[in-house]
């Protein structure tokens, strides 16, 4: 069947089998995480974290087709990211700054970046932007380009896309991304390889039957593989993830066609739902923020994993590869320090008494106080 369901024909697109592609690894994967997933961090997760391929924080394809038309503007050394007093910045700046001065080339061939968006065309553009930034940058294109079609919160909601994108125009989205990727001029930059098209997705609310026959039309729209969060939509991040339903989908696919993700907080858990599941790899995205090392498998000579020295890991990376504010370093700082400063088993911690000196460094934390990756070492 070569419809959408809506009557609509798939264009077919070339057989991933005819294009030069890398070998999609196994293991554990970085989950693209808004600043979350940043250069530094991907180091990081790959160097001390055991993770074999990482995603790059969300970016929107009208932001990335604006960097492309002004790339040489960002490619130039007199560009500069203006941070206001909260640390935000303009978001197609942001997302410059994010493809072009948070890269290095090592990363890139191990990069997936994600796009999101809800127009067919945008994507096919931004697609092919982000190909010509990469290429225009460092030579290089990503080992492959992911659209969101999981993401459940509400900015999704208003403006349509990620796990709100599924029941309307997502499989013409995939299947315009391919088209770009198939058709963009590699020779022409000397480039070889083609990067791969995925699609992270989320268990649909009317079974996993129906969330198989949802693969299967991204299959035949030209993804070359998937990732699946175990949960609903409706779900967002709560509850145990359903590696039952995972497992029926990892059965009806090719062997690496499927990747896991939901709730995998360490390298037991990754092994246990690769074992039981039998998926290729599976993704992880919280389990990293509090502790790369957690996905590191265990032996006698694994280095200290106490908050503070996971902490020193990832600032002496951010002092190397600066992320693009320190709203970024912020959210790093409090995700590992958030078992000690926000225990969840703890009856005695209580969140609004500010005389408590968890509270107290919490706070501290959270405030505009801490700047720069010296001030972030004092803490």
């Amino acid at each position: 069947d070569d419809t959408d369901g809506h009557g609509t024909l798939l264009k077919k697109t070339v057989s991933s089998k005819m294009q030069h592609q890398q070998i999609l690894p196994k293991g554990i994967f970085l989950a693209p995480m808004v600043r979350g997933s940043e250069l530094a961090f991907r180091m990081l997760a790959r160097r001390c974290g055991n993770a074999s391929l990482c995603y790059s924080p969300m970016l929107r394809d009208h932001d990335v087709i604006s960097v492309a038309a002004s790339l040489q503007h960002f490619l130039s050394e007199d560009f500069e990211l203006k941070i206001d007093g909260a640390g935000r910045s303009c978001s197609i700046e942001e997302s410059a700054y994010l493809m072009i001065h948070d890269a290095h080339r090592s990363d890139t061939a191990n990069l997936v970046v994600q796009l999101c968006g809800s127009c067919p065309a945008k994507l096919a553009q931004a697609t092919t932007a982000v190909l010509d930034i990469y290429s225009s940058n460092n030579g290089i294109l990503p080992f492959g380009v992911d659209l969101n079609l999981g993401c459940p919160q509400e900015c999704a909601a208003k403006d349509g896309f990620g796990a709100f994108l599924v029941e309307n125009d997502a499989i013409e989205c995939i299947a315009s991304m391919k088209n770009a990727i198939i058709n963009y001029p590699c020779c022409k930059h000397n480039i070889s390889n083609k990067p791969r098209l995925s699609a992270k997705i989320r268990l649909l609310g009317s079974g996993v039957d129906d969330t198989i026959e949802f693969i299967r039309k991204l299959q035949t729209a030209g993804v070359d593989y998937v990732i699946v969060h175990c949960r609903r939509r409706i779900d967002k991040h709560d509850g145990n993830a359903d590696w039952d339903s995972g497992g029926k989908i990892v059965a009806a696919f090719p062997s690496e066609f499927i990747i896991l993700n939901g709730g995998i907080s360490n390298y037991n858990d990754a092994m246990n739902v690769m074992e039981q599941t039998k998926c290729h790899a599976v993704m992880a995205a919280t389990g990293y923020l509090r502790n790369h090392r957690r996905y590191v498998a265990p032996s006698k000579t694994t280095p200290p994993s106490e908050p503070q020295y996971v902490a020193i890991e990832y600032l002496e990376l951010a002092e190397s590869f600066p992320p693009p504010s320190y709203l970024y370093t912020q959210k790093h700082m409090r995700w590992i320090f958030r078992d000690t400063l926000q225990p969840e088993n703890d009856p005695s911690f209580d969140r609004l008494d500010y005389s408590a000196w968890r509270v107290k460094l919490l706070t501290f934390l959270e405030s505009r106080n801490l700047r720069s990756i010296e001030q972030f070492r004092l803490f």
